[in-house]
């Protein structure tokens, strides 16, 4: 050998190379045992934390491949190139689309109402914001020194006045790089007591109410997350992440804080968090409030995070709006943002903190909700009282 300390040095650094990715292989495997929940998460077409690319032709991603079901959401969504961005009452407009398909259905007018009037006019996605008369915005763009981390932004109803204030008393007060928002229709709703003033008086004392002129009903949600990502791309476009949730939920916000923080930067770009569901499908059975027709919808549900509570990362807000522009309107919030993940090349990760289907039988107590990141249902009484009892220093698990 011409020069041993030469092998020598060239065999150590080896060595330290080889325990390095052992190192690193170890660590982002006991990671991903972390987000394994009770369904798993379904495998996705792509990488592990991929960038989001979005296709020519999304028939591939979105399963529309082989012989096409005759299913109206099956056949619009192999035709669609982009929804119609234009008013109602322009040529083409989006209450032309809706009514266009409409008129593609055979049974249409057997369809429960409520799902009759979201198909009419579920291409329909541009809304102003509800304002009482003479009053401007209410809620301020976040400024280039407060930023959030994490955006809890709420999905609420204009009536749901205690579960709010339940929000604002417990996890949804307060705190360093937290940002609180409630997303509302408008609160003259159809069929019931106009609560104008009422609303009105609230986003004046809290200036938290993000408000929009539309009917505010269960298959409107999907608009509440639609405008939610344009709202934060004109007003608050550095936010880290998003908590997408139902004013019924509790959350564990210093848990879920603590648990985005220590993701994996590869993970926490693409990150899409909750409760996953892998193998849904369509209820077939007419009378339930997810009662979905066959002629509607053929096949089943590509994996999403269940819409009691989930996160996102707030980078990906345009690239959900450029999917949704191009995946063919569903009912569903949750399933149809699952289907723009989907369309992105993007899949969901499970953590079995999130339960978002508690027992009505079963009684909450601190100790267990300690170990959890977000509960729900929960009443407002009983939000309160959990959060007192985990605040409490003397409280022992």
């Amino acid at each position: 050998m011409r020069c041993p300390k030469c092998l020598l040095c060239l065999s150590a650094l080896l060595t330290l190379l080889g325990l390095k990715v052992y190192i690193e292989w170890a660590s982002e495997s006991r990671l991903s045992k972390a987000y394994s929940g009770p369904r798993g998460t379904l495998p996705g077409p792509t990488p592990v934390s991929p960038e989001p690319t979005l296709p020519a032709n999304l028939s591939v991603r979105l399963g529309q491949t082989g012989l096409l079901p005759l299913a109206s959401w099956n056949q619009q969504q192999r035709r669609l190139g982009v929804l119609p961005s234009g008013e109602s009452a322009e040529a083409g407009g989006c209450q032309a689309w809706g009514a266009a398909a409409a008129a593609e259905i055979p049974d249409f007018t057997s369809y429960p109402e409520d799902l009759r009037r979201f198909l009419l006019s579920a291409a329909c996605r541009s809304f102003p914001q509800w304002l009482p008369p003479g009053a401007s915005g209410q809620v301020a763009s976040c400024s280039d020194s407060d930023v959030p981390y994490l955006l809890l932004a709420v999905k609420s109803e204009p009536g749901r006045f205690a579960e709010r204030q339940a929000v604002r008393e417990t996890w949804g007060g307060p705190a360093p790089g937290i940002r609180l928002l409630f997303l509302l229709g408008s609160p003259e709703g159809e069929g019931g007591p106009d609560l104008g003033s009422l609303v009105a008086w609230e986003s004046r004392r809290y200036s938290d109410l993000l408000l929009w002129d539309f009917i505010d009903v269960p298959f409107n949600r999907t608009l509440k997350d639609l405008l939610l990502l344009a709202w934060l791309g004109r007003h608050c476009p550095g936010t880290h992440f998003v908590l997408q949730v139902q004013d019924d939920a509790f959350v564990h916000t210093s848990a879920l804080l603590g648990h985005l923080q220590a993701l994996p930067p590869s993970w926490a770009r693409s990150l899409y968090l909750g409760e996953i569901f892998t193998q849904a499908k369509p209820l077939r059975k007419p009378g339930g409030p997810f009662y979905v027709p066959g002629s509607f919808f053929d096949g089943g549900y590509p994996a999403y995070a269940s819409g009691g509570g989930y996160v996102i990362a707030g980078r990906l807000a345009p690239w959900l709006l450029q999917a949704a522009a191009r995946v063919a309107p569903f009912p569903f919030d949750d399933v149809y943002t699952g289907l723009c993940f989907r369309a992105l090349g993007l899949v969901p990760r499970a953590h079995k903190g999130f339960l978002t289907s508690w027992p009505a039988d079963r009684v909450a107590d601190a100790c267990t909700l300690r170990r959890l990141l977000l509960v729900r249902p929960l009443s407002p009484q009983d939000s309160i009282r959990l959060w007192k009892q985990m605040q409490d220093p003397q409280l022992h698990c």
